[in-house]
């Protein structure tokens, strides 16, 4: 059989891979129940089957081309293989099926993990994606490091240097056009300055605020890197889904209004708001003379809250558009007036995903929502919803029933490798079979939605305790618990005290004071999906 072009990219990765796709079309026995939702349907396959690549990559994802399977990410029909490879067309000349659908806006996944995805034919697993990017660091060239200004600590990628080495980096904030219309682009270059080489003590080429769709700071962020490249290759590199190669195309276009005629106009990688759309690394041949321009897998983060949710759910929920102000007021339902006791005692409901309560506050302590509008804040009486901790006990019993049954599929898996006969291929077929649904439960165990006729779930749009419902939902569980406390201010001094940003939301939310006089105090309790994660950090300036 042909070879698989993906072995010489991720050997070992390969090798466990080619184990699980080795499954027997003949085991019908079945894993755990997957609950979530537009994920790839109701189950997944109990046999993951071999994928083929064959010559040449398509120049939208960087993924090898196949031929087989319409549904997995390289796929072109035969004929037209067969045509670009006569003409000796297949480098940089064809587009897989996948991403001409992510073209047209829709959310086509590739990566086991994503919103729950367990392993299937021709899905990517976020190690390989990795393994792609393990060569740079012996490299000499320039990395443009790219950060989503609406998550920036979400998506920073704190351990950059385990994967670029000593090379020099080049920060590009994007997304800034998605920040209210006042922001200072200069007092956002500073703040950042702050938080990465003062607080994390990274050395810096330079930064850059942009805005890739409105070609907001795109020349200096050009300008800034060929100042830096000095000859050298660029790696474009960063988290998945915040605009890598929305990015690179409005520097190809950016160069080319500069007189740079020679950089491709066309055949460009696939932009589009489905984290994992680059699967492979894309050469681009962006500069006269020597050097290479890269475009990258994006980083796999389980913590962002677009890795947990499907695609279906992202697009749902508006993460990714602009990002709207809101202050809620401490009343809760028809009430017209302010509790006297502020936010102490109330829960607020930030979609269906996200669920804040206040634990005890000062009379003049506010909270301020930045996130997309399609995720409403609802306030309703802590008292009125069920108890966080018995949300997290039924959690964890459900965690551990499902990993139960994980064990039990090694064990099977391991008592099916044990047999020595090479001519009965029957009991390996097994076994591969048992690792790999091991294998998918273990992938599921980090993304845990249950049914939502469970009680205290969130699903819909707010908040609700159904009955009978066989619609899915997350098990709501403490991200994070926050205090906040500061003395009488002067006039200098800002109203805002502390950011609580949401990985991968797109947003954050910000604990305030309404008075500069006296103390102001706050205690939140964050609860969310299992695997999310809410940084403390000091307020971006944004109003």
């Amino acid at each position: 059989p042909a070879a698989d072009a993906s072995s010489a990219a991720f050997p070992a990765a390969a090798r466990r891979a080619r184990l699980i796709c080795l499954a027997s079309r003949d085991d019908t026995a079945s894993a755990p129940r997957r609950w979530s939702r537009g994920a790839g349907g109701s189950e997944a396959d109990a046999e993951v089957l071999e994928v083929t690549r064959k010559r040449g990559d398509c120049y939208g994802c960087g993924v090898a081309l196949q031929t087989d399977f319409p549904s997995v990410s390289g796929y072109v029909p035969k004929d037209e293989y067969a045509t670009k490879a006569h003409h000796r067309q297949l480098d940089g000349m064809m587009l897989c099926a996948r991403c001409s659908d992510l073209s047209h806006g829709r959310m086509v996944n590739a990566v086991a993990g994503q919103g729950g995805a367990r392993l299937q034919t021709g899905l990517i697993t976020p190690a390989q994606l990795r393994e792609q990017l393990c060569s740079i660091r012996e490299k000499k060239a320039l990395v443009v490091k790219v950060v989503d200004a609406t998550d920036f600590h979400g998506s920073f990628l704190n351990r950059v240097r385990d994967v670029v080495g000593g090379n020099p980096i080049l920060l590009v904030l994007t997304k800034v056009d998605l920040l209210p219309k006042d922001t200072d682009l200069d007092a956002l270059e500073d703040w950042v300055y702050h938080e990465v080489v003062t607080i994390r003590r990274l050395t810096l080429a330079g930064v850059a605020c942009v805005s890739s769709r409105k070609n907001v700071g795109v020349k200096k962020a050009v300008g800034a890197m060929f100042a830096e490249r000095k000859g050298r290759d660029v790696y474009v590199l960063g988290a998945a889904n915040v605009g890598k190669s929305t990015f690179i195309r409005a520097a190809l276009k950016a160069m080319r209004e500069e007189g740079n005629f020679g950089v491709p106009a066309k055949r460009l990688p696939t932009a589009s708001a489905m984290p994992g759309t680059t699967l492979g690394v894309i050469p681009l041949r962006a500069f006269e003379g020597k050097g290479v321009l890269y475009d990258t897998p994006g980083v796999f983060l389980h913590h962002r809250l677009n890795s947990i949710l499907s695609g279906t759910d992202i697009k749902r929920f508006g993460l990714g558009a602009s990002l709207k102000r809101f202050e809620p007021r401490p009343r809760v339902g028809d009430e017209t007036e302010d509790r006297a006791c502020g936010f102490e005692g109330l829960s607020l409901l930030w979609g269906p995903l996200l669920r804040v309560d206040v634990v005890d506050a000062s009379r003049d302590a506010r909270l301020v929502f930045f996130g997309p509008k399609g995720m409403r804040v609802t306030v309703v009486e802590t008292a009125s919803l069920p108890d966080a901790r018995a949300l997290e006990m039924k959690a964890d019993a459900e965690r551990e029933r499902r990993r139960a049954a994980r064990t039990a599929l090694e064990e099977d898996a391991e008592g099916g490798g044990g047999a020595e006969s090479s001519s009965n291929a029957a009991p390996l077929a097994a076994a591969a079979a048992a690792a790999g649904r091991a294998a998918s439960a273990a992938m599921e165990d980090e993304m845990l939605r249950v049914p939502s006729s469970s009680v205290g779930v969130v699903s819909g749009d707010g908040f609700e305790d159904p009955e009978g419902d066989d619609d899915d939902a997350f098990i709501q569980r403490l991200v994070r618990e926050v205090s906040v406390a500061t003395e009488a201010s002067d006039e200098d001094a800002g109203l805002a005290l502390r950011d609580l940003s949401v990985s991968g939301m797109n947003g954050w939310l910000r604990v305030t004071r309404s008075s500069r006089r006296g103390a102001c105090s706050m205690r939140v309790r964050v609860l969310g999906p299992r695997g999310l994660e809410v940084f403390d950090r000091e307020p971006m300036p944004v109003t």
